[in-house]
């Protein structure tokens, strides 16, 4: 019982010390043409992701950025413009669908969501969006494709929000869990040993 006892606590001791995937949220903002304003954040984590290079969805038409496709975990992008234009997108109609790093820090991110596709002329209105942080014209398309503005490439900073190594916890509470089951035996032996003495 002692050398598993002591198995379970040596066990924990090294998962606890383990580097665990940790969550981020990343806030942006920016302005645009006509007097456009928007912001919003998302939220990321880094399990599964490779942290020196880049992380992409292929693209297809339309766009896989919408309704949980992407990369981001929760996400919000809100806009607003002089003519009274104003919507907002969530994690069931937006997302990121693309995030690069360098040595385990976010350099880039592209997040859209295309209902229907940017710039096509359909019979039903479009309210589509593009943004990134290089590399691409950002765009947000009001009541189709005819309409819109162009913005600015956004600001941004990212935040940790947690990094909690669950399996070392869940060791920690096994090694506790024997330890007490240990100390459980031991006081029915000694128990027994005076009750037979």
């Amino acid at each position: 019982m002692k050398k598993l006892l002591g198995l379970a606590v040596v066990c924990g001791l090294l998962a606890s010390g383990s580097v665990q995937a940790a969550s981020y949220r990343v806030d942006f903002s920016g302005t645009g043409s006509d007097g456009a304003i928007y912001d919003g954040y998302f939220t990321f984590d880094t399990a599964g992701l490779n942290l020196d290079g880049v992380n992409e969805i292929p693209w297809t038409f339309p766009n896989p950025n919408v309704a949980g496709d992407g990369f981001a975990t929760s996400f919000l992008y809100s806009y607003a413009d002089d003519f009274g234009n104003v919507g907002s997108y969530d994690e069931t109609t937006g997302g990121v669908s693309k995030l690069a790093f360098t040595d385990g820090e976010l350099t880039h991110w592209t997040a859209g969501g295309y209902v229907g596709g940017y710039g096509v002329n359909v019979p039903v209105p479009l309210n589509d969006f593009l943004l990134c942080t290089t590399g691409c014209t950002n765009l947000t398309y009001v009541n189709g494709a005819l309409g819109g503005f162009y913005m600015q490439t956004p600001t941004w900073e990212v935040a940790e929000l947690s990094a909690v190594p669950l399996p070392g916890a869940v060791w920690a509470f096994g090694a506790g869990l024997l330890g007490l089951l240990g100390l459980k035996r031991r006081r029915k032996t000694k128990m027994l040993r005076t009750a037979t003495a």
